[in-house]
């Protein structure tokens, strides 16, 4: 009986890594970008700074 419950800790543990991500990149994570990484560059010199004109209703 010790035997056998050693065993299913050790599935669960393993089960439990793999969902981690402890043998390399977990399925959910497939597939995904880094959030940090934009798709498109942005372009810094396009924008323009300037004075504020409020429009009157």
């Amino acid at each position: 009986m010790r035997a056998v419950f050693i065993i299913l800790m050790l599935i669960n543990l393993g089960v439990f890594g793999v969902g981690q991500g402890w043998f390399g990149t977990p399925r959910a994570e497939a597939g995904r970008t880094a959030p940090n990484k934009l798709p498109v560059p942005l372009n810094a010199d396009a924008a323009k700074l300037g004075p504020v004109q409020l429009q009157s209703r």
